[in-house]
C-alpha cells in the first residue's frame, strides 16, 4: 500500500439555482481536501484494467466492487475494506449460463446477484456464474425491445418494490431517450419520455461516410440512482432531469455558476466527413470547453458530488489520431440532498479528469492504474 497525503484550502465563489428559474446568490467559503493513494493486492492474478473499471459496480454496503472482464468473459470481486482480490467469478460464453462477451451493463441486486443486460438479454446470475432468473424483458415488450433499434443503457431497482424495475433506453435513429417502468409481477410496462435531452442535440455531430450515417460524436448521458431518485445528467448542460421513485414525478434542476456556467459554449458542426481528420479537431474544441461529469452520492452525509473539467492540448496525437491532453482543470461541486449547490471549486491537485470514481467511507475513491496494478486515489472533503 502506498500512501501520500496532501492538504490544501480552496476559496470558493459560487452561485446556486433550482427548478427552471435561475436565482443567483453569491458567497465565499473554503474547505479542506486531503488525498491519499492505496493499492489493491491481486495476489497472483492480473486484474482487468483495460476498460479503466468502466464496467464495475459497488455492492450496497460499499464493501466490494465487481469488475467485469470482457476479454475472459468473467468478473473480479475486489474487497475494498481489505484492499485485495476476493475471488474471480466465472461466466460461460454458451449454454444455459452463457452471457454475451460484450454487455451493455450490470448491477448488483439486494440479494447480491448480478443482473446483466444487453440487446435481447436481461438475466440475473449468482456470484458463481449460475443463472438465477431470465427477466425476458424483450418478450414482455417485443415492439420496443425486440430488435437492436433501442439500446438498454441502465437499469434501476425500486428499493421498496422488488417487482418494479426501471430502465433507461436510447433510440438510435431518433437520438432520443426514454425510461421504461416495468411491473415484473403483472408483466406490464409504461414508457416515460425524456424531452429534456432534445436541447442537447445541438452538441451532436453526425459522422458520414460517402454521404451515409456511420455514427455521431457529442453529448454524453450519465444516468445515476441513489435508491429513491434517478438523476440523468449530461456533459454539455449544467442541468439534470430527475425521476422521483416515491412520487412518480419527473422534473429538472439547473445551475448557473461563475466557474462552470450553465452550459458548454462550443457548438460543433452538424455533420462531418468521417474520412477526414475533422472529427478530431471537433473533439479537441469540445474537450477544451467545459465537460460536466456524473453524480455520485454519499449516503452518510446525504451529499452529492460531481467533477467537471476542461482539457488543454498541444499538437501531440495518439496512435488513433486523437489529440492527447497535456493537462486538465478539474472542478468539484458539492450538493445537498435536494441538489442545492453548497460549494464549487477548482481542485489544483488533480491534473486529469477522474475516470471511474465512487463514494466509500465518506471519501471519493478515484481509479488509478499504477504499472498495470489497481490503485485508488482517495479524496476527502472536510
Amino acid at each position: 500500500m502506498r500512501n501520500g497525503i496532501f492538504v490544501f484550502s480552496i476559496g470558493l465563489f459560487l452561485s446556486a439555482c433550482g427548478g427552471n428559474e435561475v436565482e443567483k446568490s453569491e458567497f465565499s467559503d473554503s474547505f479542506t481536501v486531503s488525498l491519499d493513494t492505496v493499492m489493491v493486492d491481486a495476489g497472483e492474478e492480473f486484474l482487468y484494467l483495460q476498460d479503466n473499471l468502466f464496467l464495475s459496480e459497488l455492492n450496497a454496503e460499499d464493501g466490494y466492487l465487481i469488475n467485469f472482464n470482457r476479454q475472459e468473459v468473467g468478473a473480479e470481486r475486489i474487497n475494498l475494506d481489505e484492499l485485495k482480490l476476493d475471488y474471480l467469478i466465472p461466466f460461460e460464453k454458451e449454454g444455459p449460463n452463457g452471457i454475451p462477451q460484450y454487455i451493455s451493463g450490470f448491477l448488483l441486486t439486494p440479494e447480491e446477484h448480478i443482473f446483466i443486460w444487453n440487446y435481447g438479454f436481461y438475466k440475473i446470475f449468482d456470484q458463481k456464474g449460475n443463472l438465477v432468473r431470465d427477466l425476458e424483458l424483450d418478450k414482455l415488450a417485443p415492439k420496443v425491445l425486440g430488435g437492436s433499434e433501442v439500446y438498454p443503457s441502465r437499469f434501476y431497482l425500486d428499493p421498496e418494490n422488488p417487482n418494479r424495475l426501471l430502465g433507461h433506453f436510447i433510440k438510435w435513429e431518433e437520438k432520443s431517450y426514454f425510461l421504461m417502468d416495468f411491473d415484473l409481477e403483472a408483466g406490464s410496462y409504461t414508457e416515460i419520455e425524456l424531452p429534456f435531452f432534445e436541447k442537447t442535440q445541438v452538441y451532436n455531430t453526425d459522422i458520414l461516410h460517402e454521404g451515409n450515417w456511420m455514427g455521431s460524436y457529442g453529448t454524453g448521458i450519465y444516468p445515476f440512482s441513489n435508491s429513491d431518485k434517478i438523476i440523468l445528467s449530461t456533459n454539455v448542460l449544467n442541468e439534470v432531469q430527475i425521476f422521483d421513485f416515491k412520487r412518480d414525478t419527473l422534473y429538472t434542476k439547473a445551475w448557473d455558476t461563475p466557474l462552470l456556467g450553465s452550459k458548454r459554449s462550443y457548438l460543433p458542426p452538424k455533420e462531418v466527413d468521417g474520412q477526414t481528420d475533422e472529427i478530431e479537431e471537433i473533439r479537441k474544441m469540445a474537450e477544451s470547453d467545459i465537460s460536466y461529469g456524473s453524480f455520485i452520492y454519499d449516503r452518510a452525509s446525504k451529499k452529492y458530488y460531481r467533477f467537471s473539467h476542461k482539457s488543454y492540448f498541444g499538437e501531440e496525437k495518439d496512435e488513433y489520431g486523437s489529440y492527447v491532453p497535456t493537462r486538465s482543470d478539474v472542478y468539484l461541486s458539492v450538493f445537498d440532498a435536494d441538489l442545492e449547490l453548497l460549494a464549487e471549486a477548482l481542485v489544483p491537485e488533480l491534473s486529469r479528469e477522474p475516470k471511474r470514481h465512487f463514494i466509500k467511507d465518506g471519501q471519493i475513491w478515484m481509479y488509478l492504474n499504477v504499472d498495470d496494478e489497481l490503485g485508488f486515489v482517495r479524496l476527502r472533503v472536510e
